[in-house]
């Protein structure tokens, strides 16, 4: 064990932020990395909204119970936080569809532009793994991983707006429903669900149950001593694991529900508790730097990156795309993206809104507690 240390950063987090997100990119494209389809994968999106529930309440809990920060104020610094990068993935998804469909679907693309740029869902299905025929009913057709950025989007505005609330007893009963829920769609629709109109429902359950559990974890948490561990490489790694196990002795339903239900939030609660060694700490703070970019741009850069391939006669195989480009070019690429565009983009925004963001005079100490 190494040393202990405090503070509000949680670098394993970090790391399993960007494990969940190369899970979710292997998931989309496993056929181009010789994989079979990955058993429970999809679930790295409620790992996602779990330790987003968590960080969102290390980072603003005090600052709203305490009046230094009105709703409006956080909600704001939310949309900086989430709609550069999904601005990036949307604008990178209409130039992969236009040049992967043909000019006569041009029309079902522009017909999803105006709701995207809202961040808000479409009905516009379109072809989108052309040319398979089949259209997909995606509620983000533009760029289909993003429906989760949606409900995500939803959580936060709902966190903000009913914060005072927000009582434990509040958080366990909406944890009790969309525990409910998520039974009633694994046995039904499955877990997968949340992306298209047909599934739209399961994505309510899946952020309500992960959202508040990650809350409910922060809230429970004491955050005093977390000691550094190799325990932190071995938290990461089991993770990868389980979502790539496939549990013979269950039913994939059954499986996905005990994943969603237990090893989720068991997964965040373990994270929260342990560091990585220092010298460890700039690969997981990368992880975690790219790892919202590399959610939110890899399926039209993969998409670009196949077509131009195979179109160019590039490679004489062109599935061998996924080792040569796919994997180095992703992480280049969210790199240069975090480096270059959010990160200036957002400090731009920050630095032209700091007089109206600037934080307000704390209340008395009498309302600085968290919610009971």
């Amino acid at each position: 064990m190494g040393q202990s240390i405090t503070g509000s950063r949680y670098a394993t987090l970090d790391g399993l932020r960007g494990a969940a997100a190369m899970i979710v990119f292997v998931l989309h494209f496993h056929a181009l990395f010789h994989l079979p389809l990955i058993a429970h994968a999809h679930l790295a999106v409620d790992l996602f909204f779990a330790m987003s529930g968590f960080v969102i309440a290390n980072a603003y809990d005090r600052k709203l119970s305490s009046g230094e920060l009105s709703w409006q104020h956080y909600f704001v610094l939310r949309l900086y936080r989430l709609y550069p990068l999904y601005c990036a993935g949307l604008v990178l998804g209409i130039v992969a569809l236009a040049y992967r469909l043909p000019a006569s679907d041009w029309r079902d693309i522009a017909s999803a532009v105006p709701a995207s740029l809202l961040m808000m869902p479409s009905h516009a299905p379109l072809r989108t793994f052309s040319p398979y025929p089949v259209k997909f009913d995606f509620i983000f057709p533009l760029n289909f991983p993003a429906w989760s950025l949606f409900f995500e989007l939803i959580a936060s505005l709902a966190y903000g707006l009913f914060f005072r609330h927000l009582t434990t007893r509040l958080l366990i009963f909406v944890m009790c429903v969309s525990g409910v829920s998520l039974g009633v769609a694994a046995y039904t629709t499955g877990l997968e669900n949340g992306a298209t109109w047909l599934g739209f429902y399961a994505g309510f359950a899946r952020l309500g149950y992960a959202f508040s559990a990650g809350l409910l974890l922060y809230r429970f948490h004491r955050p005093a001593c977390r000691p550094r561990s190799m325990l932190a490489i071995v938290i990461v790694a089991l993770t990868i694991g389980l979502f790539f196990m496939p549990w013979p002795m269950l039913s994939h339903a059954s499986a996905d529900l005990l994943i969603a239900l237990v090893a989720v939030p068991a997964i965040v609660w373990a994270a929260c508790r342990v560091e990585p060694p220092a010298r460890l700490l700039p690969l997981f703070a990368f992880s975690g730097a790219i790892s919202y970019a590399i959610y939110v741009l890899h399926v039209p850069f993969a998409f670009i990156a196949q077509d131009l391939i195979y179109r160019s006669h590039l490679l004489q195989h062109p599935y061998s795309v996924s080792a040569v480009i796919l994997l180095p070019g992703i992480v280049l690429l969210t790199w240069c993206a975090d480096r270059y565009y959010d990160t200036p983009v957002r400090r731009a925004l920050l630095a032209r809104s700091r007089g109206w963001l600037a934080a307000r005079p704390k209340r008395a100490a009498t309302d600085t507690t968290v919610p009971q």
